[in-house]
């Protein structure tokens, strides 16, 4: 899609220590390599809003802002787990107008092109780019 660019994070043991300090979220499936062996992921597994980050900076990027500006709607779906090391890619898959805003088909994959998220973005007129 023009402009919007693809955002690729690699998501470390640092990262998820961090959202966990910073949103009290100390689940040991996320925090535990003990723990989280013994459940289906085998391995402790990042934090979903992590893997989300990928979305919000590539939406950032498509709008010129610093942030997602307020009045931006994002609906997620986590699809797959997001390992240590694992690298998340946003890429937005196809953009429409919906009663005058924007809506965006976006999807999160790892490096082995397993998906790991999809969101549906609404971008109100006002604040779309001017070129798409």
């Amino acid at each position: 899609m023009s402009g919007f660019a693809d955002v690729t994070h690699r998501i470390g043991r640092a990262e998820i220590d961090r959202y966990a300090e910073l949103s009290g979220d100390n689940n040991p499936l996320h925090m535990d390599p003990e723990y989280a062996a013994r459940t289906p992921f085998k391995t402790v597994i990042a934090h979903g809003p992590i893997g989300l980050q990928t979305v919000f900076e590539a939406l950032s990027n498509w709008l010129g802002a610093d942030g997602v500006p307020p009045g931006v709607r994002v609906d997620v779906s986590y699809r797959g787990p997001v390992h240590i090391d694992d690298q998340v890619t946003c890429h937005a898959e196809h953009v429409s107008d919906h009663a005058g805003d924007l809506t965006l088909s976006v999807r999160g994959t790892n490096q082995r092109g397993g998906e790991v998220l999809q969101a549906v973005v609404l971008v109100p007129r006002h604040l779309a780019p001017r070129e798409r």
